[in-house]
């Protein structure tokens, strides 16, 4: 073994002259053959430094390459995420601005349902009453954990969801229940006033109603857009409604005397005059009772006359809304004056039997634009929707 070195050795690495040509001069420079074994290890374990460094480099970029990567594709995912939450973010705000709205609106219709409609029929629960909390879904932190995203992203969803559609059934059901509601109202009230024969007196009030009147205040208005047209709808039912209500507070709808203190003792129409036994038509309706009993204001009116006026004896004459006129006869008493404005139920005079009377009574007509019609017809049709 020793031998193949020593000839290894000397076969490759004899003792070898340099020539240096310098200034005109050779000089030469020996080479001895450790030298030489020297300078080829060298070079050998400064190839072998820089290949081991080379690949050393090569390999931290690659993880320097692959943890940029694996930042971005999270990136991207967390983008992504956060896009689909935000989406979903906002479309829960904008579910829950039309659940306001609709609660709004059907808070204000039940404060403004006449008192004919009960309110106790529409059943509000806690959940309809406060409409979902901003706070109670709200972008959620993203995570190292795609699943767990995932997951709170669905659940949240699937929660607002079936409380929303839940809310919504729960309006629906009750806008309906109005809708039939308004609607039965509506139609007790039209069949009333066209058992009275007041059609004309209906017809006249919304001519007038459409036109301009003392009205104002702050602009308080409802998102139309975020509100279904069929609950619109029923809002404008309950405007005509309450329209409705409003003209039969305008008309003489009840008798003008305490109830159980008074008989019938003369109707309206054809009758034997009371005093020569002739016949006659009587224009308005007798009402038999105890001497000075109250008598009051069927509406508010405002007193067109009040004094003796022939064999009306001590009269009164009150003008209401809509072309409806009232006239009082044979009082004991007049308590109102001309041009003085009452309300309903005011007292304006004390029964008795002036002027062309028999006995203490009331002589009680009610006109329609100049033309006497029964009171007794439209108080009994009035009874019906009291």
């Amino acid at each position: 073994m020793s031998v193949f070195i020593k000839s290894f050795y000397h076969k490759f690495f004899p003792a070898r002259q340099l020539l240096i040509r310098q200034n005109g001069e050779v000089k030469h420079v020996v080479l001895p053959p450790w030298l030489q074994i020297f300078a080829v290890l060298l070079i050998l374990a400064t190839a072998v430094w820089i290949s081991i460094s080379s690949f050393r480099v090569y390999t931290q970029t690659n993880k320097i390459s692959n943890i940029e990567q694996n930042q971005q594709n999270k990136q991207t995912l967390w983008m992504k995420k956060t896009s689909e939450q935000q989406a979903l973010y906002n479309k829960q705000l904008e579910q829950l601005a039309i659940l306001e709205q609709k609660q709004a609106l059907l808070q204000n219709m039940i404060e403004s349902l006449p008192t004919s409609i009960s309110k106790d029929s529409i059943k509000l629960d806690a959940e309809l009453k406060l409409p979902i909390n901003e706070n109670e879904f709200h972008e959620p932190l993203i995570d190292d954990s795609p699943q767990k995203s995932s997951a709170l992203i669905f659940d949240t969803s699937i929660s607002f969801s079936e409380r929303a559609e839940r809310l919504n059934q729960q309006y629906e059901k009750n806008f309906n229940l109005l809708d039939n509601q308004i609607g039965e109202r509506r139609k007790t009230i039209l069949a009333m006033i066209k058992g009275a024969g007041l059609e004309s007196v209906l017809e006249q009030h919304l001519t007038l109603g459409k036109q301009t009147t003392a009205q104002g205040g702050p602009l308080d208005a409802f998102d139309e857009t975020k509100i279904p047209k069929h609950f619109l709808s029923i809002v404008d039912k309950l405007l005509s409604l309450n329209n409705l209500e409003s003209f039969l507070t305008e008309l003489p709808n009840t008798l003008p005397l305490p109830a159980k203190k008074y008989y019938i003792s003369s109707n309206f129409g054809l009758r034997n005059d009371p005093m020569n036994s002739r016949h006659a038509f009587h224009k308005g309706v007798d009402f038999a009772g105890w001497h000075k009993t109250e008598i009051f204001a069927p509406a508010d009116a405002i007193v067109l006359r009040a004094g003796r006026n022939g064999g009306y004896g001590n009269f009164i004459e009150l003008k209401h809304k809509n072309g409806l006129v009232t006239r009082f006869g044979h009082l004991n008493k007049i308590k109102v004056k001309k041009g003085q404005t009452i309300t309903k139920n005011d007292v304006i005079g004390l029964m008795g039997s002036t002027g062309r009377s028999t006995g203490t009574h009331l002589h009680y007509e009610v006109l329609l634009n100049g033309k006497h019609v029964n009171p007794l017809k439209i108080t009994k049709a009035f009874s019906s929707v009291q």
